[in-house]
């Protein structure tokens, strides 16, 4: 329908013209949006988020990268908050002062060329009386318009400096539509699914500064990545987990998930030892797997992760064939299975999470990777308020972006 449309308006608009879609939210699973992209000019996003203690810049930071991604180039954001947000009046947290100039810093150091409010004005009745604009039911200057017009006249005179800043990132989370429908339809926990495990990958990468692009099955660029962290690719082609697996023989690093490569591309469960075309790459077979009644331990904690030194919801029975365990269960029956193995493969390496691991255990993992392919620095060292987001402008000069997310002063040494 979409491209139909756009088929159209390509007939008659002028050569300044260009054709866009606000994406709301991604990822939204009744919309193929790497598919919708391919029509449109520029690709645009809708962007709500968290504000006052909830408001650390990762959601807006994964719908701007998501959305930089599906075209491989800078976006608009043609709406996000300006003051409250709520379709009635039980979500009204105006953004503490700075957070609404932090935002839109947040948005152009991902790759946004535009940021563009809903609304204006707050508005007098009806449904989004309550979702309130730059200005107040009021209609005089306030507070958040004070804070919108001092970032405005900054971008008046910084603005050409630091449009379509290109971002070049080394890492990238491989984003599987028909893998979270599949685990939809065949869920294997109460508690987590697809989205879970994507948005606890991305977030420990955030956490840890790393920027990320996203790739979808059919992307070709595999080997422009140093490290491609996948989320459990549950529906696959052949020749999708055939990629992987040349791009890990070619000397990439993939971090997977449980669940890849279970199912073909029509949800319908391999016939092949588990996990199929990945068997070689990932040098495990398995045949069994069990749901997890209660979280469960590793042996000795080998990642550091204290009190979140846990597994859950899913187990397979992972038998090596040349993988390394990385860690086992603490459990007189699964402790003999590994819950973790890393594969060398070639020239690269694949390693592979046959668990649900905790928050911080995921994190750990990553950093683990990202230190052995020579991915980690001084943004790492940085306090745990502070992102930081890289770039090159239009000039060919690199913009380093830090962000203060605490309400408190940061310190740290400039290493540019």
């Amino acid at each position: 329908f979409l491209g139909w449309q756009a088929e159209i308006v390509n007939q008659y608009k002028r050569p300044d013209q260009f054709v866009t879609q606000d994406f709301a939210g991604p990822p939204q699973h009744a919309v193929d949006e790497p598919a919708v992209a391919h029509i449109l000019d520029v690709a645009a996003v809708n962007v709500y988020h968290a504000t006052q203690q909830g408001f650390d810049g990762q959601y807006t930071s994964f719908a701007g990268d998501f959305t930089r991604s599906l075209k491989h180039t800078n976006y608009l954001v043609t709406e996000t908050n300006a003051q409250t947000i709520g379709w009635d009046s039980k979500g009204q947290f105006p953004p503490y002062d700075g957070q609404l100039r932090l935002d839109v810093y947040t948005h152009i150091a991902s790759g946004a060329n535009m940021v563009e409010y809903w609304h204006w004005h707050s508005i007098h009745y009806g449904q989004e009386t309550y979702w309130k604009g730059i200005l107040s039911h009021d209609l005089e200057p306030g507070r958040a318009y004070a804070e919108f017009s001092r970032t405005a006249h900054e971008l008046r005179r910084i603005g050409p400096q630091i449009v379509d800043i290109r971002r070049r990132n080394k890492v990238a989370i491989l984003y599987s539509l028909d893998s979270y429908h599949g685990i939809q339809f065949m869920p294997f926990s109460a508690r987590t699914n697809y989205d879970t495990i994507l948005f606890q990958m991305y977030g420990a990468l955030y956490r840890l500064n790393v920027g990320v692009d996203f790739i979808f099955p059919d992307s070709a660029q595999l080997a422009d990545y140093k490290v491609i962290v996948v989320p459990p690719l549950y529906i696959a082609s052949d020749e999708v987990l055939n990629r992987l697996a040349d791009y890990v023989n070619g000397g990439g690093n993939l971090v997977m998930a449980f669940k890849s490569g279970f199912c073909n591309e029509y949800s319908t469960v391999r016939w092949s030892m588990a996990p199929g075309p990945l068997r070689k790459a990932a040098g495990f077979r398995y045949q069994e797997f069990s749901n997890l009644r209660e979280p469960l331990a590793l042996k000795g904690d080998p990642f550091q992760a204290g009190a979140e030194n846990k597994a859950s919801d899913w187990a397979e029975m992972l038998i090596p064939e040349g993988a390394q365990p990385l860690a086992y269960y603490d459990d007189p029956f699964f402790g003999k299975y590994p819950a973790i193995t890393r594969h060398q493969f070639g020239n690269g390496t694949l390693t592979y999470e046959g668990t649900v691991l905790s928050k911080e255990l995921q994190k750990s993992v990553l950093l683990d990777v990202l230190k052995r392919v020579g991915l980690t620095g001084p943004d790492q060292e940085l306090p745990a308020g502070v992102r930081v987001k890289h770039g090159v402008n239009r000039s060919g000069r690199t913009l380093h972006y830090y962000l203060n997310y605490s309400s408190d002063a940061q310190t740290f040494k400039y290493p540019h």
